[in-house]
């Protein structure tokens, strides 16, 4: 059993390292509203920067890009691999695209942005000595309780775990057999940062995402919501922190056809004050609910308290009905317009975020406590844990301006003052890591002293804050760490105490990780390279400023028309998930092909979420109404579509990548490894390959052997 070695690290020195190497490629410093009134007014010009050997902070991010044949585009670099770029234009679009249609110059530039981004992360020494005490922190626990560390876990184990938890899929064959067949040392280590800073990263945090944020294709009352679905996946690839990226989510102004981001608070703008509970529990832990109709029962909240929060968006506006009513009245003005088509760019237009200059929010007309009076304004007012968090520095608040007060609120929200928000993600992406969180349940993390070991929440959350919210790169510590690559533990009685993480536990893989293995094994790895963005879709729909009239509302109508191709998505059909508009024209790079009538798309590039048919939903992908909605809970329905559904169609199809990399093998020994190398990414036991062999020789197939090995435990199991 090999240990990391423990480097003596203090968070001081850790704070100091990073800063030396923080060269944030992609995270453009967050803009005030003053300054995006300004960008209007005077749009910049972005200059062409040419010399790879001179790359600055500015020039890695931005860059006219020009291709083969003397296209030009202003647009911000996001990541590149195998073969393939991602860039974001100023007006939030991403492109995903072969590299090689670019001129050889912005080949050669490409290459150097997606090595200065390497460069801008913790070094091998920082992330030892951060895993390091991560470790310490676990085994001195463990000591006092006297229990040990699990066994460090297999090659094999540890392979298909961080396949799984960094990228959302298992291993193809072939990438197993390199990493098994790998000699170095180091081989883990390397392992990890090749796959977070892959595009399979991008997918697998979308996903965990979209189940935080509550992300649907549509709101209300069939508002498409494709620019936030795209906006979010740009941020992620760019690998925005994540008190920028919400900070952004929480200050957004406009609609959403102008502005991606704003389609977090939209979501909830006919319901504002479910929107203040949600916006608590996603991003601190704190569960208000109760408190908006009456004093918590069981918490110290009351509902001064929440009413007291909300009333920092109590001059914010979700929907401009004075918008929709003239939208609607082009009506009378021509009966020509279809109906359906004026409603949808009605509700398109009228739902933007909007700060005004009073305050509107009141206590109820039923308040019944002595501390307000029903009906009487309510002042803003932060809620604080502990005694002493009133008197930290961010709780000092410019609340006198109602039109700021969303800007304010924000910024001691995601400060690392902020007594639970690092915490908070800390102790989200640690459960996403081990399956359990240092304290649960995450939605309600009120009580730090109720942690598993409350030491290591605070060590957690110092390390998020010196990694200045970088997921990235405090998902590395987790991974890199002696814990993490223990062997897993079967789920423990929490009744009996706190598990005290001797390592991961073992867990059933969510329903996304189950299809994008399924989608890899059946399509092959260019499934990473398929992305669904259907920014343009939504974006016809956009009023241009100024009076509206008749002739206008036709002009968007042809737009939309001419977008959809004559699949238009006015035909005033609510869907509840599952909607596949926009889907026909709105992926890049690789094009997905349709196998058994499902497309063969990894699960964040399929419409959020998924029909109820669908297997993601069979399978526990959230309907994402509420925070934190998907499910592991088995099912009857789930063997059916196991067993004889379209799945286990697609996993016997013989013209699939794992049954056709198992028929190169001239031996039948080497085709049975590389169906087990596929689907559990390990090889046979002897008496397994002898059953294997036997089946076989008596007339069972290759897609018979994948069928059985995707309907054992093992497979859909992480060990």
């Amino acid at each position: 059993m090999r240990l990391l070695r423990a480097f003596p690290l203090s968070l001081l020195t850790l704070c100091l390292l990073i800063g030396q190497g923080q060269l944030a490629l992609a995270a453009k410093k967050p803009e005030t509203k003053a300054v995006k009134k300004e960008e209007k007014a005077n749009p910049s010009v972005i200059t062409k920067v040419t010399p790879v050997a001179e790359i600055a902070r500015q020039s890695a991010i931005w860059h006219q890009w020009t291709d083969v044949e003397g296209r030009k585009v202003d647009a911000m670099f996001c990541a590149f691999s195998q073969d393939f770029i991602t860039i974001q234009t100023k007006d939030g679009k991403t492109f995903h695209f072969n590299v090689n249609i670019l001129i050889p110059e912005d080949r050669e530039f490409a290459v150097a942005c997606a090595g200065k981004d390497k460069e801008a992360s913790f070094s091998p020494a920082v992330i030892a000595a951060a895993s390091a005490d991560v470790d310490r922190l676990i085994q001195a626990v463990l000591a006092s309780k006297e229990q040990k560390p699990n066994p460090l876990a297999t090659d094999e184990q540890f392979l298909r775990r961080i396949y799984v938890d960094a990228i959302g899929r298992v291993p193809t064959a072939e990438e197993a057999n390199e990493f098994l067949n790998d000699a170095a040392g180091n081989k883990r280590a390397k392992l990890i940062d090749k796959l977070v800073y892959s595009p399979g990263y991008t997918m697998q945090m979308f996903n965990w995402m979209a189940d935080l944020l509550r992300v649907k294709d549509t709101f209300g009352k069939g508002i498409p919501a494709f620019t936030f679905e795209d906006w979010l996946k740009s941020r992620i690839a760019s690998n925005a922190p994540w008190n920028q990226l919400v900070k952004e989510m929480v200050t957004a102004d406009g609609r959403l056809t102008d502005n991606g981001a704003a389609g977090f608070m939209l979501f909830d703008a006919d319901m504002p004050l479910d929107g203040v509970s949600n916006l608590m529990t996603t991003f601190l832990g704190t569960n208000m609910a109760c408190a908006q109709c009456h004093d918590h029962p069981l918490a110290e909240w009351k509902q001064r308290d929440f009413f007291q929060m909300a009333s920092f968006f109590g001059a914010t506006d979700g929907k401009n009905e004075a918008i929709q009513r003239q939208i609607q009245g082009t009506l009378k003005a021509d009966p020509t317009l279809p109906k359906q088509a004026v409603i949808k760019i009605a509700l398109v237009n009228s739902y933007r975020l909007e700060d005004q200059s009073k305050n509107t929010l009141t206590f109820p007309m039923d308040y019944k406590y002595k501390d307000a009076k029903p009906s009487s304004p309510v002042s803003p007012v932060l809620i604080s844990w502990d005694k002493g968090d009133a008197k930290l520095p961010i709780y000092k608040l410019d609340t006198m301006h109602p039109s700021q007060l969303r800007d304010e609120f924000a910024r001691w929200l995601t400060s690392p003052q902020n007594p639970r928000f690092a915490t908070n993600i800390a102790n989200r992406l640690w459960k996403k890591a081990f399956g359990l969180a240092v304290l649960e349940p995450v939605v309600d993390i009120d009580d730090l002293s109720q942690a598993s070991s409350p030491e290591l929440l605070a060590h957690l959350t110092s390390v998020m804050k010196a990694a200045r919210f970088d997921m990235r790169e405090f998902q590395r510590v987790i991974y890199n760490s002696r814990t993490y690559q223990s062997g897993a533990s079967v789920t423990p009685d929490l009744a009996k105490g706190p598990y005290l993480f001797n390592g991961p536990l073992v867990r059933r893989l969510t329903a996304e990780q189950a299809w994008d293995s399924f989608v890899v094994n059946s399509v092959g790895t260019n499934a990473d390279n398929i992305l669904l963005r259907r920014s343009d879709t939504l974006m016809a729909y956009s009023l241009p400023d100024g009076k509206v009239t008749a002739a206008v509302v036709h002009k968007v109508i042809d737009s939309v028309n001419k977008n959809g191709k004559g699949k238009s998505l006015t035909d005033g059909k609510k869907t509840g998930g599952g909607s596949t508009m926009g889907l026909a024209t709105g992926y890049e790079g690789e094009k997905p092909i349709t196998r058994f009538s499902m497309t063969m798309a990894r699960a964040s590039e399929l419409p959020q979420p998924a029909s109820e048919s669908h297997f993601l939903r069979l399978f526990g992908q959230g309907d994402r109404l509420l925070t934190d909605s998907a499910t592991n809970d088995g099912s009857v329905p789930q063997v059916l579509q196991m067993m004889n559904g379209s799945i286990g169609k697609l996993v016997s199809d013989p013209t699939g990548v794992a049954i056709g990399a198992a028929l190169k093998s001239k031996a039948t020994d080497g085709s049975i490894h590389s169906l087990y190398l596929s689907y559990l990414s390990r090889h046979p036991t002897p008496v397994e390959l002898a059953a294997a062999q036997k089946g076989l020789a008596n007339g069972l197939h290759l897609a018979d052997l994948a069928w059985v090995l995707a309907n054992t435990r093992e497979f859909l199991f992480i060990q």
